[in-house]
């Protein structure tokens, strides 16, 4: 398990975090006032209805969006002071993004999508396979090297998202809805994976999510209303019960 929130580094810090949409005269806040403080190695699942931020907070995490108010802090970095080539250098280095639709290319093997992050590092050839031949292996598809993503399942293409968003040795994995396309069952697989790599590797992961599945796994719950921070759970405060969580 990850250090304890008190004795851990602080990896992500927002404070008075807003993002404003001009429309006319009109403004219109996806997020507002938002104070959170994510530790190194914990398991973060964003919660919320539609409308409630989660997403725009996502992408502010992501340096995949750029706040209009307050300050995103990764790794002691202020993202607003980064110049465009250090948020890219950040987002290819740092950062692993895992999604929905997995977004893998889908006339290149599994083995070529997980090294194209690598060689866009710098690795070589020989050094970029290597490494991700293991990381294929970490996540069960020892077997699937050179399948095209067309001939594997849903949760096979996401496991191969899961190895490519850790070609780089990222310190933050953000999964935006990974489970969603998948059934339940192979859904709890992704999350058990998840769970499990993070608890290995010390990566911090923040999930944008609805499975209640990964709750169980999460250090702690963080809902969303209104664009604004409702309430931060910890996991051994949640009730969770079958189909139903307090």
């Amino acid at each position: 398990m990850p250090n304890e929130p008190s004795t851990a580094p602080i990896l992500i810090k927002a404070e008075n975090l807003e993002r404003a949409y001009h429309t006319g005269d009109d403004v219109v806040y996806a997020i507002k006032d938002i104070d959170l403080e994510i530790y190194q190695g914990e398991y973060i699942s964003l919660m919320g209805p539609s409308g409630s931020g989660k997403s725009t907070f996502f992408n502010m995490i992501g340096a995949l969006d750029t706040p209009t108010g307050g300050t995103i802090a990764i790794g002691g970095r202020d993202l607003r002071n980064l110049k465009p080539s250090q948020l890219a250098y950040l987002r290819c280095v740092n950062i692993g993004y895992i999604f929905q639709n997995y977004n893998l290319i889908e006339v290149v093997s599994a083995l070529k999508n997980v090294t194209l992050p690598m060689r866009f590092r710098g690795l070589t050839e020989k050094e970029a396979v290597e490494k991700a031949t293991n990381l294929l292996d970490s996540v069960g598809l020892g077997q699937r090297y050179h399948h095209l993503p067309g001939e594997l399942s849903g949760g096979q293409q996401q496991r191969v998202a899961i190895a490519r968003a850790l070609a780089n040795d990222p310190s933050l994995l953000l999964a935006d809805e990974p489970t969603a396309n998948l059934d339940s069952k192979t859904g709890l697989q992704i999350v058990e994976l998840l769970s499990q790599l993070s608890d290995e590797r010390g990566v911090t992961v923040v999930s944008a999510t609805h499975d209640h599945n990964m709750l169980a796994v999460s250090d702690r719950v963080v809902y969303l209303r209104g664009g604004e921070v409702e309430r931060v759970v910890d996991r051994e405060d949640l009730d969770i019960q079958v189909g139903h969580i307090e």
